[in-house]
Formats: C-alpha cells, sequence, structure tokens
C-alpha cells in the first residue's frame, strides 16, 4: 500500500502534499475545472497551473535546473483541508444511507455546496464594492 502524501508529512515533500490536496478537494466535489478549484481556494489559476506543471516535470524527471512553483499559502490549504473535512465527515454520514442513494446525496450536496460558494463569493463581491452596511 503507498502511502498517501497527505499525511506522510515526513516522507513527502510539499509539492507532493499541495498536488495530493488539491486533487483530493477537486475529486471529492467533483470540481470540473483547474479555474472552479483556484476559486473555490482563494488561488490564482496561475500558481495552480505552475505547481501542476512542475509536478508533472518531477514525475517525468525534467525538473532540474527549474524554479520551483509557488506554493499554496498556509491559508489555501487551510481552506483546502476545511472543505476536505466536510467531504469526510459527509463520507462517514453516507454510511448511514443504503447505497442506491448515497451517489445521488453526495451529486445534490456538492452542487449544493458549489451554490453555497458561489453566494457567498458574490456576497463578499458586493461588500467590496459598496460597503457590508449597503450590501446586506
Amino acid at each position: 500500500m503507498s502511502k498517501d502524501p497527505l499525511f506522510t508529512v515526513f516522507d513527502s515533500t510539499e509539492l507532493e502534499r499541495d498536488l495530493a490536496l488539491l486533487d483530493r478537494v477537486k475529486e471529492k466535489f467533483n470540481i470540473g475545472s483547474e479555474k472552479e478549484l483556484a476559486e473555490w481556494l482563494g488561488v490564482h489559476k496561475s500558481i495552480l497551473s505552475e505547481i501542476r506543471s512542475f509536478g508533472k516535470a518531477v514525475r517525468e524527471g525534467q525538473a532540474d535546473g527549474r524554479t520551483p512553483p509557488r506554493s499554496l499559502t498556509a491559508l489555501q490549504r487551510l481552506r483546502a483541508f476545511d472543505r476536505l473535512g466536510y467531504a469526510w465527515a459527509r463520507d462517514a454520514l453516507m454510511t448511514a444511507f443504503p447505497d442506491a442513494v448515497k451517489d445521488d446525496l453526495i451529486k445534490i450536496d456538492n452542487e449544493r455546496s458549489k451554490a453555497n460558494f458561489r453566494a457567498s463569493r458574490t456576497d463578499a463581491v458586493a461588500e467590496d464594492c459598496v460597503g457590508p452596511e449597503v450590501a446586506h
């Protein structure tokens, strides 16, 4: 059994952990694009692109001499783990439901999560533009 980079801090690199974290969030919430993932984590999509590109170069043995990319900040990692924590708790709760409905419930919850995230981003932009007392 291979070691999970998210939980093997001493046996994995920061790059491996960031890549695993990004992949896990994308998978758990069925996020289709890097742009959407970047928005979910508050990361500019160019940073995700740099991280992914460097990870690919490392896997292919072509990273020698390349400058490592910027990594995720502590806040961005915290957001990702917060989202994963929710997904893992949801998965634990799903064990109480019959297999026939689990996939539908997760799909519905992913859509609800995405809608709530988009709404919270819209509220934040409105507050940035007009101030909290006017936005609400």
